[in-house]
């Protein structure tokens, strides 16, 4: 069922003429709600306001879009950022860049679209309906058979809407006479976890060579990172992380000089704002801490360690948090026909308080089940 809400959702959800605790969204850090961010915002619109409709390349460019892409880039920890106007956009300009003769693509299963190559999108594994895990076992085998140069691996950093976790195991095994690219889409990490690039990936490129600092021809790994800047961030538009070489590449490619970028105005408020950013992770981190602590150990949500989103297939709990002032999110996924998900979130904007009466009736229905107390 869908509700209808005039106000931007914050902890709390006003719909149906009725105030609910709001549980769910992508909003993690809650800085469209930040008091301090929006003022900051409020400034940059003063000096940038409300779009830049223009090519990054044409003659005048904004510096704020560089200092915008440093700041971005030392925030993730990553070598080089390049912003554009969504995540979507992120992905199909590296998915573009990617093709390449001699080039094959492999997906891994909950891929996101904003990654997909359309032209030769194989997703057999999917088809099969492999798990990540299986997947992940057969992927080196995949790669030394392909007769191309060329390899292209593509995959989330983590599950979503369901929440899982997704473990690199397998890139420290990957042959070292193709080229090869890991291509993540990181928009729900983004934010959340302070490294993008699993501990799995650092290993093996630290293998081929000192961390991006390896000139092409003597490294055979490459990453790059995707990600929409409207989660966590709470901004609109998009981001493309890897080596500067790459990215200098990215700015030639005509899909990006014919493409306007982001609004300037964020990017000058979230250079601005660095420490109500580094704040409200804290913020994330001890309520995702703090909720853990009151929840029972055999509960009924699945969950990946510090990460603020909990799911689960079981039918009921969105109709009975509903009923005890508390909204999720619920919805069939990947298709119509799929189970409902019903998907928990906690961001930086739940007090302790809202925190403990989520805790309360989650761990009411672990030890009763939702049977027999559903109204």
């Amino acid at each position: 069922m869908n509700y209808i809400t005039n106000q931007l959702p914050s902890r709390i959800i006003t719909t149906d003429q009725q105030e609910y605790l709001w549980f769910s969204g992508t909003s993690y850090l809650g800085m469209p709600h930040h008091q301090g961010f929006r003022e900051n915002f409020v400034k940059s619109l003063s000096k940038y306001g409300m779009s830049w409709g223009s090519s990054r390349n044409n003659t005048i460019r904004l510096d704020i879009y560089e200092k915008g892409e440093i700041e971005l880039a030392k925030f993730s920890k990553m070598p080089a950022a390049l912003t554009t106007s969504s995540g979507m956009w992120a992905g199909q300009l590296a998915i573009n860049y990617l093709q390449k003769p001699d080039t094959q693509f492999f997906y891994a299963p909950k891929t996101h679209p904003a990654l997909w190559n359309a032209p030769n999108l194989v997703l057999e594994d999917w088809e099969k309906g492999l798990s990540y895990t299986e997947w992940a076992s057969n992927i080196t085998s995949k790669v030394r058979k392909s007769k191309a140069q060329n390899i292209v691996i593509c995959s989330d950093s983590v599950g979503s809407p369901y929440v899982e976790t997704f473990d690199f195991q397998w890139v420290t095994n990957l042959p070292t006479d193709k080229n090869i690219t890991i291509l993540i889409d990181a928009s729900h990490s983004l934010g959340v976890w302070e490294n993008l690039i699993n501990d799995r990936v650092k290993i093996r490129l630290r293998k081929n060579a000192k961390i991006f600092t390896a000139q092409p021809k003597h490294n055979n790994l490459k990453v790059i990172v995707t990600a929409s800047l409207n989660k966590a961030m709470g901004m609109t538009g998009g981001v493309i992380f890897a080596e500067s070489n790459i990215i200098s590449e990215i700015k030639q490619s005509p899909m990006f000089a014919g493409a306007s970028p982001m609004m300037p105005s964020l990017l000058d408020a979230f250079v601005h704002s660095l420490d109500y950013f580094k704040e409200q992770h804290q913020k994330l981190s001890e309520n995702i801490t703090y909720f853990n602590s009151l929840i029972s150990q055999n509960s009924f949500l699945d969950s990946i360690p510090n990460y603020p989103a909990y799911c689960t297939n079981q039918e009921g709990i969105h109709e009975y948090l509903k009923e005890n002032g508390i909204m999720t999110a619920c919805f069939p996924y990947p298709t119509a026909t799929d189970l409902p998900v019903t998907r928990l979130v906690i961001s930086a904007l739940h007090y302790k308080g809202d925190l403990g009466k989520l805790a309360n009736l989650v761990n009411t229905v672990a030890r009763n089940g939702i049977s027999r107390i559903q109204i």
